[in-house]
């Protein structure tokens, strides 16, 4: 009997489970981390700063998707103002001048003559000095007392005389040679003047001044001149007598 307990008391003790007690020291404690607060500090900043460039890149992309697009009209003014632009900008470099040379402006054909002094007596046609202060002259020619036209076109003459009066009748006329008229003078414009002072006090003659100008169509090889009835009534000063002529 002994033996067969002993038996099943080994037999019971093979099937049962071990039983292991874990003691709770043999494991380390966990130690909490703890952060410096500048560390934290330098994190969070970081932090903010990823999130700010994060939201404005998002307000860029959300601009720029919601611009309106330029409509057709507007695309084709503006593209027809860059072509405008870039021809003018190839006309400029064509026609680029030297720094320093100015261009040289077209001026119209004129001329303005001051009257001989003393004026000389004879068939009335006044002469005329081409070659002083203020006197010009630019595309026409002076010969035998005329300018001769050398464009066609439309010219202002104009003409001024001081003259005496003293109760002798002066006439100042601007006359034109044209072989559209075979070359025989006529008249352009008259100017009649008869003064006759009677009080006497007053002295015997007078300077007084007659003037002309208008606007007439020459033709090349045209010549104009000025002509008195009276080249002795005519005052001498140059100043106050003039021809000239210029295309409007």
């Amino acid at each position: 009997m002994t033996d067969a307990g002993e038996s099943v008391n080994k037999d019971v003790k093979e099937c049962s489970p071990q039983v292991f007690v874990v003691d709770s020291q043999a494991f380390p404690r966990p130690v909490p981390i703890k952060l410096d607060a500048p560390r934290l500090t330098f994190v969070y900043l970081l932090l903010a700063v990823a999130l700010l460039g994060v939201f404005i890149e998002a307000v860029c992309i959300c601009h720029l998707y919601s611009r309106h697009a330029i409509p057709p009209d507007i695309q084709k003014v503006e593209y027809i103002k860059g072509e405008k632009d870039q021809f003018s900008s190839s006309a400029h470099e064509f026609n680029d001048i030297s720094p320093g040379i100015k261009p040289k402006a077209e001026s119209k054909p004129a001329a303005f003559l001051q009257s001989a002094s003393p004026v000389p007596r004879g068939d009335g046609i006044l002469q005329w000095r081409p070659d002083s202060y203020p006197v010009f002259m630019n595309s026409l020619y002076y010969r035998n007392n005329s300018l001769y036209i050398q464009q066609d076109g439309y010219y202002f003459i104009f003409s001024k005389i001081s003259h005496l009066e003293n109760c002798k009748f002066f006439q100042h006329k601007v006359m034109l040679c044209s072989e559209t008229y075979n070359n025989k003078p006529i008249e352009l414009m008259q100017n009649s003047r008869y003064l006759c002072v009677s009080d006497k006090q007053q002295p015997t003659s007078q300077r007084d001044s007659s003037y002309l100008g208008g606007i007439f169509h020459l033709n090349k090889d045209d010549s104009v001149f000025v002509k008195v009835n009276n080249s002795s009534l005519v005052h001498n000063d140059p100043y106050e007598n003039f021809f000239g002529a210029f295309m409007v």
